[in-house]
């Protein structure tokens, strides 16, 4: 089965990706489906690098953040989608925290350490399981003309064996060293929507109401819908 995923993906890859061959290479270990399914819209959403662009980036991202190492800018950003009416709004509340040097310095050291782009994407990797919930974490990669995209499912559930170990430590590491925990919970209070969620998150978080402070908010979304009925 899986023999017949990895034909089904190179095909994928040299049809799609090949059209561009003269912006980037595909690495034969990449995973195209999931970065047009997934990961496109996203990049275009939170104006990242894309692979087309003629700038090398070395990017770490997942249902908590986005990560982007280049020579114009080194940053994480952290997102929330509007919910209003159990749906989709189309605002963005999105709070980018630039990195230090050190910081910088840190990240790419493990990287190198770890050798973290030579390891094959998750459905490659005969040991690997997966399943329906769980956090997926993302590595892409641009150099002159060759571009890798790859992603791992759920690393700490899986066995302890090489693979898992190294993204599972990366994955500890880079949180330690971006101070995740604390950007998050400020991200949080930040927030000024009462419902939102994140691409590819099944939860929605939901800020505390009182009678008074959503009928106002309620107000405010009734205008904001009349707002863009006008435009269109």
């Amino acid at each position: 089965m899986k023999s017949t995923l990895l034909i089904i993906f190179s095909f994928f890859s040299i049809f799609v990706f090949g059209q561009n061959k003269s912006d980037y290479n595909l690495s034969i270990d990449s995973d195209t489906l999931h970065y047009f399914k997934y990961e496109k819209s996203i990049n275009e959403k939170l104006n990242l690098i894309k692979p087309e662009d003629s700038i090398d980036f070395f990017r770490f991202s997942s249902d908590k953040y986005y990560l982007e190492l280049s020579e114009n800018s080194n940053f994480y950003i952290i997102y929330a989608d509007e919910i209003w009416d159990n749906k989709k709004t189309g605002e963005v509340f999105i709070k980018k925290i630039e990195l230090n040097k050190q910081q910088v310095s840190l990240i790419k050291n493990l990287v190198d350490s770890l050798k973290i782009n030579e390891i094959p994407s998750d459905n490659q990797i005969k040991r690997w399981t997966f399943g329906f919930d769980g956090i997926t974490y993302k590595f892409e990669t641009k150099s002159g003309l060759n571009y890798s995209f790859k992603h791992y499912w759920t690393p700490i559930s899986q066995e302890k064996f090489e693979e898992s170990d190294k993204i599972n430590f990366f994955v500890s590491q880079i949180d330690k060293i971006i101070d995740y925990q604390n950007n998050q919970e400020k991200f949080v209070k930040d927030v000024p929507y009462f419902t939102w969620s994140r691409d590819g998150v099944s939860w929605n978080a939901v800020k505390v109401l009182t009678e008074k402070n959503y009928s106002e908010y309620r107000k405010y979304r009734k205008l904001k819908k009349k707002q863009m009925k006008l435009i269109k």
